[in-house]
């Protein structure tokens, strides 16, 4: 289940950092004025599969 966006409930492409707080491409590009600041979401699935994977080889 991926994340969401908490205006439009449209899949997220971006969150906050550090923050449950998500975005679609279109809310984002609206609310922030420069939407570079915002983290994408591949990112942090990234970085979380990376932490399981290093747990797991542990």
């Amino acid at each position: 289940m991926g994340k969401k966006c908490i205006i439009c409930y449209e899949p997220a492409l971006f969150c906050i950092k550090d923050s449950s707080e998500c975005y679609c491409n279109e809310c984002a590009e609206e609310h922030f004025s420069d939407i570079s600041l915002l983290v994408k979401v591949e990112e942090e699935t990234k970085k979380i599969k990376e932490l399981i994977d290093k747990k797991r080889d542990n």
